[in-house]
């Protein structure tokens, strides 16, 4: 049995060349939830997050910049992988998607130890109110307090987005600012 690969050696040096798997699966191992977390700005269905996850990493493998240093893989895949993201959508794919569904399915798969079906409800009211509250956000709130969320920096927001550290600071203040006026008239 092959020893586990440490994420940290895997990152530490830049990478000539094409990528190893080896390097390919220590950055999955350690991206695959964030990418996953921020694709869910798309409502895309959960196999459909998870195939653009997966892909994103297949061209890193086969098709990775010869010049990409491990410090910028991260970025990378979060660009690539919203690419995708954009491409499904612009491709004609846009289905709304019943997110209480797939919710009830995540609850119904993951069952609490301690079941108690008061606080399943109440927690899915939350989840609810959150997710209602964050739609009525403006498109790059949603996107800069998402990519903020999974470790970006204010900079590599800023890079994204096309503007300036200061002014993903003040989107995103702003954001959650009404997230909690919204938050404070849903009690």
């Amino acid at each position: 049995m092959a020893s586990p690969i440490k994420i940290s050696s895997a990152l530490a040096k830049p990478w000539p060349g094409s990528f190893r798997q080896d390097q390919v699966a220590a950055l999955y191992i350690e991206l695959r939830a964030p990418l996953s977390a921020s694709l869910r700005r798309w409502k895309l269905p959960a196999e459909e997050m998870e195939d653009i996850v997966q892909d994103t990493f297949l061209r890193l493998l086969s098709h990775g910049p010869e010049d990409l240093k491990a410090e910028n893989a991260r970025y990378w895949l979060f660009r690539v992988a919203h690419n995708l993201a954009i491409d499904r959508r612009r491709s004609g794919w846009w289905n709304s998607v019943d997110l209480e569904a797939d919710f009830d399915l995540l609850l119904s798969t993951h069952p609490s130890p301690l079941f108690n079906p008061e606080k399943i409800y109440l927690d899915h009211e939350l989840q609810r109110a959150v997710r209602t509250n964050l739609a009525k956000l403006t498109p790059r709130q949603q996107h800069a307090i998402y990519l903020r969320i999974v470790g970006f920096s204010y900079k590599a927001i800023a890079d994204q987005l096309k503007g300036t550290s200061n002014s993903v600071g003040e989107l995103i203040r702003r954001g959650l600012k009404r997230l909690g006026e919204m938050g404070a008239n849903t009690q």
